[in-house]
């Protein structure tokens, strides 16, 4: 009924969550009846969080009271361990929660001056149940406990069809709705950033090429563009950008000081206007989801994440003397994405971008291509913050000195100096993009918990960015340790340890030629080494514990197995038969003569399968609406391609 409904619309609600509210029905209408009083006493929770609870929830809560009251009281009476009063307590008990929930039926809406008969008529209630509340009354003897047991599980099921059910469904409508608004703005707020990412990358790929003018470019879609984007640049009067949410954003008064005194529109003025609305995006607050977006768009870029063809466009004359330059990437690249780059670490998403970058690296569904160019991108991101707190350690020994002498530099000066001697004493961090000294390193980095999960996790890919995590990773460890630990993720990696002329100080046995090489220092007699099917002395005391395990033969590719104990040395090693719980139930359909109190076969609810609880869970909701990719994708390709023929 829908009055019954709406009568709730406006009070607070008990539960928590949707999730709880889903849980609590289940448990409700379940035929198991440990699951049900779990139902039971989550209700007795909601109705401690408030006392007045909606009038559906009430009655619900009152008919499992006594209903889970019968079936404790019944078989103690029949087996004469309860006096036959209790029957009598029981009938009282069902007669109060029949008569309480007619009542509250009665008073909703415009029903009160309606006789009870025509109500219940109304809503679909049984008229003998009516018969029920007038003999509890005013009859002299209280109706028999089969037939308030009957008459109970009826207004349960009724409950179920009138509260229940609508109101789950109408939190779907509900969620559907709020889904559908907040899935359109965030379309929207996808599609404006990511057409900013593809204009500036646009403009910057012109920039490489030696492009200078907007006017000379040969897209001319992208002129037209940046033409609107000028006008409204100029548009934005003084006022209008104090108003910006985020009013110490250093990007737009330059931008908007270039764009009044080019007079010629240079690309690099378009791009520091693009690089502005993208700061002001990047502040607002209201963006759900900003990280993700955020790096789901770099990460679609190809510019950003490119193939070997986009790379090479970026590519320096590589230094052989340089150990580190094919573990980073280019610096000319790493320099074409700085502006970038400083921007998401000035906006306090640089540790989300190394987050997702990580996870795009673990992901074995992306291709190979691209794992390696995230990893590099780690990597080159690492090395940028190690060469930081290289700078930083310069910079107080610098700062030191001159305090002691007395000497004074300006602060431009002192990071000239301290830019010099940093790429004079560690050379092979020239290659290495240069952080602003006010800069601080990311916790992330230095934390040991995070690289800890680094190499537990290692990948064929670990190699290229765990050699600065380990610089930076705080406290310092010593060298050996590190050693050890890069002969991990080698192994990790690639079955085999660094190719570093010191690492044999540091050598443990970690693969089958590592064993072998322990054989021989052992000195075992080599007539036991004959037969493939045994095991060399070595391995623990060559005791089979187990009789389901065989030895492997000795060309078996030890690499694969996994670091530890091997399955036939573990004294403690049983097999243990899985524990069968049996779940107890009540079955409703066994016979039609048996009434099982409270417990309702959800065959007759009619209402439960009209409900689409992913819907109400938000699980799987997500509208596929696609997000239309206009012109920028274009000019982006035409800008590729412009800057490949410069090359």
């Amino acid at each position: 009924m829908a009055l019954f409904v709406k009568q709730e619309e406006l009070k607070p609600v008990p539960w928590f969550s949707l999730a709880e509210w889903h849980h609590v029905y289940e448990q409700i209408y379940s035929n198991d009846v440990d699951e049900q009083v779990k139902g039971y006493e989550m209700l007795l929770a909601w109705e401690a969080r408030i006392p007045k609870l909606p009038v559906g929830v009430d009655c619900t809560l009152s008919i499992l009271q006594v209903c889970i009251r019968d079936r404790e009281w019944t078989p103690k009476v029949n087996s004469g361990e309860l006096s036959i009063s209790y029957e009598n307590d029981l009938c009282l008990m069902y007669s109060t929660t029949i008569m309480r929930l007619l009542n509250h039926v009665s008073n909703i809406g415009h029903t009160k001056q309606t006789s009870m008969f025509q109500i219940a008529k109304e809503i679909k209630i049984p008229e003998w149940i009516v018969n029920l509340r007038h003999d509890t009354a005013h009859g002299y003897e209280l109706p028999s406990i089969s037939v308030l047991r009957i008459a109970a599980n009826i207004l349960l099921a009724w409950l179920h069809e009138e509260y229940w059910a609508p109101e789950a469904k109408r939190m779907q409508e509900c969620l559907i709705t709020e889904e559908s608004m907040k899935e359109v703005q965030e379309s929207e707020v996808v599609q404006d950033f990511g057409d900013l990412i593809e204009l500036w990358t646009s403009v910057s790929l012109y920039i490489h090429a030696g492009y200078h003018l907007v006017s000379n470019i040969p897209d001319l879609q992208l002129k037209e563009t940046l033409q609107e984007l000028r006008s409204y640049a100029i548009s934005l009067s003084d006022k209008d950008r104090s108003n910006v949410e985020n009013d110490e954003d250093n990007y737009v008064e330059p931008a908007s000081n270039d764009i009044k005194k080019d007079k010629k529109y240079t690309l690099e003025t378009a791009r520091i206007v693009l690089l502005s609305e993208i700061s002001r995006y990047l502040s607002r607050k209201s963006i759900p989801n900003k990280k993700d977006i955020i790096c789901n768009i770099l990460f679609s870029s190809d510019v950003f994440l490119p193939n070997k063809d986009i790379l090479s466009i970026f590519n320096q004359k590589q230094n052989a003397e340089n150990e580190i330059e094919n573990a980073v990437l280019s610096l000319d690249m790493v320099k074409f994405w700085q502006d970038i780059i400083f921007l998401l670490y000035e906006k306090d998403l640089m540790e989300a971008l190394i987050v997702k970058l990580l996870q795009l690296i673990d992901d074995e569904e992306v291709t190979k291509e691209k794992r390696l160019s995230a990893s590099l991108w780690v990597s080159s991101i690492a090395y940028s913050f190690l060469k930081l707190d290289t700078a930083h350690s310069i910079s107080r020994t610098l700062e030191y000195e001159l305090e002691t002498t007395g000497k004074n530099l300006s602060p431009k000066v002192l990071e000239l100096k301290i830019k010099e001697n940093t790429d004079r004493d560690y050379p092979h961090l020239k290659c290495i993009l240069w952080f602003n000294l006010s800069y601080v390193v990311l916790p992330c980095l230095t934390d040991l918990k995070f690289v800890s999960k680094l190499i537990f996790n290692a990948n064929e890919f670990s190699i290229k960015f765990i050699v600065p995590i380990l610089e930076l990773i705080s406290p310092r460890i010593d060298k050996g340790r590190k050693q050890l630990l890069l002969n991990l993720v080698n192994i990790y990696a690639a079955g085999k340890t660094t190719d570093d002329k010191n690492a044999h100080e540091f050598e443990k046995i970690f693969t089958l030629q590592d064993l072998q090489q322990y054989e021989r220092i052992l000195n075992v007699d080599n007539e036991q080494n004959k037969s493939e099917d045994k095991v060399p002395r070595f391995l623990a005391d060559q005791t089979i514990r187990n009789n389901c395990w065989k030895f492997a033969t000795a060309t078996y590719n030890w690499m694969e197995c996994p670091i530890g104990l091997l399955p036939w040395q573990s004294d403690t090693l049983e097999f243990i038969s899985p524990m069968n719980t049996i779940v107890q139930k009540y079955d409703v359909s066994a016979s039609e003569s048996e009434i099982t109190p409270g417990i309702i076969d959800r065959k007759d609810l009619k209402m439960q399968s009209q409900i689409n609880w992913d819907n109400v869970l938000r699980k799987k909701k997500r509208l596929n609406k696609k997000i239309e990719r206009k012109n920028p994708a274009l000019m982006i390709n035409k800008a590729l391609e412009a800057t490949k023929k410069q090359k």
